[in-house]
């Protein structure tokens, strides 16, 4: 979870026209602000960029007494000039402060000029969440919509970006049938012949799988042009049986003269058996009224035990129908455990009943937070409260159901010790009611910082003050309670807790160090150096999880110690039963063995690797494609290049990996046999810091999360394998994987996702224009009047010819009229 930090500084300040001064009512109707380059920006040598503050009243306006504040994933540099002062408030919030005498005539503009450190990346690197507030009367304050202008390419360049995206296409793809089903089963045999339903067909299912009845049913709804009707053992059309010796997991599913039977032991292995039959189905199927399934036997069953998608409802919230959406897609595509990251510095987002103030103050950010009404505003909330931005312990209950019923595992998180200042300022407000109520032994019950500590840090995400203080025993009673309440929850579910996520990432340099306490356990423990505190707390909150009945997973931290230079793998710890979530692989960053490493150990691993399966990365490096880059671009290509258990096979066909050759990973530890045995399974992720909102989080998600599902279900291919590699038999697989995720998966959910539509590569050969897709499965259409492509737009089919000066603009567009980013070539 590490993010590359950019630091920008405001070199110039100007009016425009500057009149006498006057008072506007209404700062968010008479005011606009607008984000642009200047004119000497070049992204190298020269990174001075534009905000620009509209006044489009008319009257004057006064600012003397008002601030700006804003958010900023990169920071900025704190000035104080003649008309302004300009402060980091810290947590990536910035406040701009107007001097006396500052105003903004009628119809003008106040444009402010800042340097980059460091280049813009894409939309989602520009500052945000504006609000302007009064100085004296806080509860005066007024959101600012921003208006950016977008960085844009030259048109050489430009043309050279989709002709190099076209030649990608070129390179990967190879003509080849779609494989049938996804993610690939174990076996799969196809013979001649076909079983046709149409009319009205009939069911059987064994009464043991009764609670798989639904999805079952579910499928028949959906199938609008035939009627299904329960019928008998032997002559229904679709047959459930219950078969002993079959994998926890597995199934067969056989496709024959007499119809479809599905066999297995466990109503799990059902249910992924109907998935199966779900992904045999073509679009069409759903509308017709005959659907013909080839004669078919499929014996399947996972690689891994695990396999995971992990949520940040922290950063940016989402609610219950968003996760329970998301809920169906994971087990649609046979992912089995939803790790729910739902605390962090930005928020705490499920209802605590024995401890109200989490969500009363945590998950709620406003402009007010200085009077401890909440907690400052985050990534782009700006000058909107967020209140009631939690999951109920209703809606948790609701979730943990309806994810039981889909053979999904919840595994919540709660982010300690780093990564908690949503919980540590709730507990602030705790302490503070009860030391004004006089109750000092209420007040520290929970405390979770030292008062005293003058320990001085900075977080990844440029806190000051978000790391418990691990030597207060206060804060393994505010876990426990915490754990109990979850676990209370899981039980009003009907649902057991076997695991939970403490965290444990990113614990800043500097933490503890000069904390009374932390100097007090140190003594008493006999520690010899600061760095001794994090196993102390690794083994103390581990105990914790095991006397709660539960087994603990976290972050890669947890198996890890500094002895002085820099964080390494620890061994002492390794059989603590404890689970590993190992994100670090990112490449030139000198980690890239760092799961392999930590399973040879001994440590229970699954392997997130950010090189390929953070859903947060950007697609490209498109100025308009939102996500960050600090880990990698990654298209849908980088994220099926991911190999888990041979990831410096193709190394070199990753976006950083080309930068360096295989040659450079030579000395890296690769996975031994019986590391194999603890590497227990695959995740995705998606931090949320730029996910606004769920049609963001279905853009960023798919369809990366199918080549994600195939990694963690199919079995091993046999190009992953570092001695016989190929890339062309990987092209041949992925060739197979995108012509079955485009032609067929895609159509059948497009109602339901705001997926990312493939982008059209561009290149111009002997004169004409080419176009190609990322994958199949969508038109291309094209426009030469300036207009953005549509449905009504030509569409293209055969290669262009250009007029001198001619821009050309290509888009892909689905059935729903949805377009792709525009692709462009000026002649």
């Amino acid at each position: 979870m590490k993010k590359t930090h950019l630091i920008l500084s405001l070199a110039s300040f100007m009016l425009v026209g500057l009149t006498l001064p006057g008072i506007a009512q209404d700062y968010s109707r008479d005011l606009s602000l607008h984000w642009r380059k200047t004119a000497d920006y070049n992204g190298r040598d020269n990174l001075d960029l534009h905000l620009v503050l509209k006044n489009n009243s008319e009257q004057q306006l006064e600012l003397k007494d008002m601030d700006l504040w804003f958010n900023a994933i990169f920071p900025i540099l704190e000035r104080d000039e003649k008309t302004y002062s300009i402060k980091d408030e810290t947590g990536n919030l910035f406040k701009t402060a107007f001097k006396e005498g500052l105003f903004i005539p009628a119809k003008d503009s106040l444009v402010m000029t800042y340097t980059s450190k460091y280049a813009l990346v894409n939309q989602s690197t520009v500052p945000n969440g504006f609000y302007l507030q009064h100085r004296q009367n806080t509860e005066r304050y007024y959101p600012i919509e921003l208006h950016v202008e977008p960085l844009k390419l030259g048109v050489t360049e430009e043309n050279h970006f989709w002709a190099a995206l076209y030649d990608k296409n070129v390179n990967r793809q190879v003509p080849v049938s779609p494989q049938r089903v996804l993610p690939r089963p174990l076996s799969m045999d196809v013979s001649d012949g076909e079983y046709v339903l149409n009319g009205a067909s009939s069911y059987w299912v064994d009464p043991i799988f009764a609670e798989e009845m639904p999805h079952l049913q579910k499928i028949a709804e959906e199938l609008s042009g035939v009627q299904f009707y329960e019928g008998d053992e032997k002559k229904a059309a679709i047959r459930v049986i219950h078969l002993e010796g079959q994998p926890n997991e597995g199934y067969i599913l056989c496709v024959d003269k007499d119809g479809i039977t599905v066999e297995a032991s466990t109503g799990t292995g059902v249910f992924y058996a109907i998935q199966t039959l779900r992904s045999l189905l073509n679009p069409e199927d759903f509308r017709s009224s005959a659907i013909r399934l080839p004669y078919t036997r499929i014996q399947d069953a996972p690689r891994y035990a695990y396999r995971g998608f992990m949520m940040d409802i922290a950063r940016n919230f989402k609610d219950k129908q968003t996760i329970l959406r998301y809920l169906d897609m994971l087990s649609r595509y046979k992912l089995n455990t939803f790790h729910l990251h739902f605390s962090d510095d930005e928020g705490w987002r499920i209802e605590m009943p024995s401890l109200p103030e989490l969500t009363e103050i945590g998950a709620r950010r406003t402009p007010l937070y200085r009077d401890a009404k909440g907690i400052q505003p985050a990534y782009g909330s700006g000058g909107v409260r967020t209140d009631a931005q939690y999951l109920s312990k209703a809606d948790f209950i609701e979730i943990l159901q309806y994810a039981k019923a889909r053979h999904i595992t919840i595994v919540p998180e709660i982010e300690t010790p780093g990564h908690a200042r949503a919980s540590i300022k709730a507990m602030d407000v705790r302490y503070q009611r009860f030391i004004e109520e006089g109750n000092r032994a209420k007040a520290e019950e929970f405390m979770l910082r030292d008062l005293d500590d003058k320990s001085v840090y900075s977080s990844v995400q440029y806190f000051t003050d978000n790391v418990m203080n691990v030597a207060l025993p206060s804060v393994y009673t505010f876990l426990g309670v915490v754990i109990d309440d979850i676990k209370a929850m899981y039980a009003e579910a009907g649902v057991e807790l076997k695991k939970i996520s403490m965290g444990g990432d990113e614990v800043p340099n500097g933490v503890w160090e000069k904390s009374p306490k932390i100097q007090d356990l140190m003594k008493s423990e006999g520690m010899k150096s600061v760095y001794d505190v994090w196993p102390y707390y690794v083994a103390k909150v581990n105990a914790l999880a095991k006397e709660k009945g539960l087994q603990m997973a976290g972050w890669e931290e947890f198996g890890m110690v500094n002895r002085g230079k820099g964080m390494v793998v620890n061994d002492a710890l390794s059989g603590g039963k404890m689970q590993l979530d190992v994100w670090n692989n990112l490449i030139g960053g000198g980690q890239e063995d760092l799961a392999y490493r930590l399973a040879n150990a001994g440590y229970e691993t699954v392997y997130i690797s950010a090189n390929n399966n953070y859903f947060d990365m950007a697609w490209d490096t498109n100025f308009a494609e939102p996500g960050l880059k600090w880990a990698s671009y990654a298209d849908l290509y980088q994220s099926f290049l991911f190999l888990p258990e041979a990831f410096f096979a193709n190394i070199e066909h990753t976006v950083n990996g080309a930068k360096f050759g295989k040659e450079r990973f030579a000395d890296k530890v690769r996975l031994t046999e019986e590391g194999k045995k603890n590497l227990v399974g695959v995740k995705g992720g998606l931090w949320a810091e730029t996910i606004v909102d769920s049609e963001r989080m279905d853009y960023m998600v798919f369809p990366r999360l199918f080549a994600l599902a195939q990694r963690a279900w199919s079995p091993k291919a046999t190009y992953e394998d570092e001695q016989i590699f190929k890339i062309e038999d990987f092209n041949t697989d992925y060739s197979a994987f995108i012509q079955k995720v485009g032609l067929n998966e895609l159509q059948k959910v497009e109602d339901g996702l705001n997926f990312r539509l493939p982008a059209v590569g561009v290149k111009k050969i002997d004169g004409k224009l080419h176009a190609n897709v990322e994958f199949p499965g969508f038109a291309i259409h094209y426009t030469t009047d300036g207009n953005v492509p549509s449905k009504n737009s030509p569409q293209y089919s055969v290669p262009l010819e250009l007029k001198q000066g001619q821009k050309v603009q290509f888009a892909t567009v689905d059935a729903l009229g949805r377009t792709s980013l525009v692709s462009t070539y000026q002649e």
